[in-house]
Formats: C-alpha cells, structure tokens, sequence
C-alpha cells in the first residue's frame, strides 16, 4: 500500500507546481458524484485554494440524478465554483450523424469524448488546466477511454490503484457516501466496473500489484493468493492487450 499522507503531500504540491508553470489561472476539473473525481478535486483544492478550481458537471444519459446532487454538494461543501451541461445534445447530434447503429460501446466513448471537449472548451476560456482523476488500476487494465477520460492535462493520481484512492479520501476527508459507491464510468444503463472486468478492486489490485509491480507469474500468484486462475488470466490479457493506450501514438522513424 502506498504511504497515504506522503502520497497527498506529493500529489498536492505536484498541482501546486504544475499551475505555476504553466502559468494559468487554476484548474478545470469534470465531477461526477463519483469518488475518484471527488478525491482530485478535494486535492486541488487543498493544493491550490477553491478560488482556481472551477467544476464542470456534466449530466447525459445514463447519470444518475443522485450522482449530479452529489457533484453539486462536494462543490459546494469545498466551495468551488461550478456550472453544469448537459452532454446529451452533443451525443445525441453525434449519434444522428453516424451513417450507422452505434453500438453501446461506441456510444459510450463518445459520451467520455464529449465531456473532454467541454472540459477543454471551458478550460480554454478562463486559461486553466484540465484536471484529470485516473488512477492505476483503470489504467493498467486500459479501462479508460483513449482520447476520453485520458485526454488531460495533469493526472495527479495516476499512481494510486483503486483501493489506495479510498484510502487517501478518507485521509482528506471526503464523505464516505462517495467511498461506498459502486465504481462505474457511466457509459450505458447499468454499467459498473465490477461488472465489465470481471472483479472488485480488491482482487484487480493485489494481481496486478504481484503481476506488474512484482512481476510475479500468472501462477504464482493465482497459487499465493487463492484467485482462480482465469481471473488472474483474463485481468493479465487486459492489461497486456492495453498497452496502446497508455503510449504515444506510434509513428515510423523518418530521421537517420
């Protein structure tokens, strides 16, 4: 597990940081009522005062209205200036134009993309960064849309897995009704985490702790902690076959 109280001190001082060298005016941050994006925006608050934080939240189908109350109700208990809008029109518009049925999945990108376009629109006006609230295990299973929830300016938690993201709420003190929700991105109806990858954080995070921090065996670890087998293979395949996103575009090599 990682060092909670150092990790906050880092993590606030890198968006300190960050915003002085750019040398904008604070950050944009898109807040859903889930606990990820709570906890980034507890910390740059923390870091650099609620005045440079502005929120962005941003319902559509399928949010849940308890989940855009609860965005509304973090802003203000953290006093942070917000305004909502809807990104329903825009996929809606989009989903019109496409010369074919999207399916749930391509529609649901298209809602991730469609946040960031509005995060961006906004950050580019008031001259702020966007603030992005990834974490570790998202990341390594490429359980992120490319260009969606990814296409950010800062990832202040980008090494926190999961479960180290609860931990470090609970130390800036975020309610814990954000903690005790089901993890889900919001794509289509009905959607959780647990459900598309197959198993909770805890059981994400310890194999991937043991597979990709300890480059332990597939075996090994299945045998040491208990997890059949298949999980431990298939949450291994998300994470190899993810590599795309988590690099550059790739290019040829045209310099000698």
């Amino acid at each position: 597990m990682v060092d909670v109280p150092q990790a906050v001190e880092r993590m606030e001082a890198f968006l300190a940081d960050q915003m002085e060298a750019a040398g904008v005016d604070g950050y944009v941050v898109g807040v859903s009522g889930g606990l990820d994006s709570a906890v980034a925006t507890t910390l740059a608050t923390r870091a650099v005062g609620s005045d440079a934080v502005f929120g962005l939240i941003m319902p559509g189908r399928p949010n849940d209205e308890e989940n855009m109350a609860d965005a509304r109700a973090l802003c203000r208990d953290l006093d942070v200036a917000f305004e909502e809008l809807s990104i329903q029109p825009i996929v809606d518009a989009t989903d019109a134009q496409l010369p074919f049925d999207a399916s749930r999945l391509t529609l649901g990108n298209v809602r991730a993309r469609t946040r960031m376009v509005l995060e961006y629109a906004v950050a580019n006006e008031q001259d702020r960064l966007v603030l992005g609230a990834g974490n570790r295990s998202e990341r390594l299973l490429g359980y992120v849309t490319k260009y969606g929830d990814e296409a950010v300016d800062v990832q202040p938690m980008k090494d926190l897995y999961k479960t180290d993201v609860s931990a470090v709420a609970r130390h800036v003190g975020v309610d814990e009704r954000f903690i005790e929700k089901t993890p889900t991105a919001a794509l289509w109806e009905g959607q959780t985490d647990e459900s598309e990858l197959g198993a909770d954080y805890e059981t994400i995070d310890t194999v991937l702790r043991r597979v990709v921090d300890a480059e332990q065996s597939p075996g090994r670890v299945a045998s040491e902690t208990g997890i059949d087998r298949e999980t431990v293979d298939r949450l291994v395949e998300l994470w190899q076959s993810s590599a795309h996103k988590r690099t550059q575009p790739p290019g040829p090599s045209l310099r000698d």
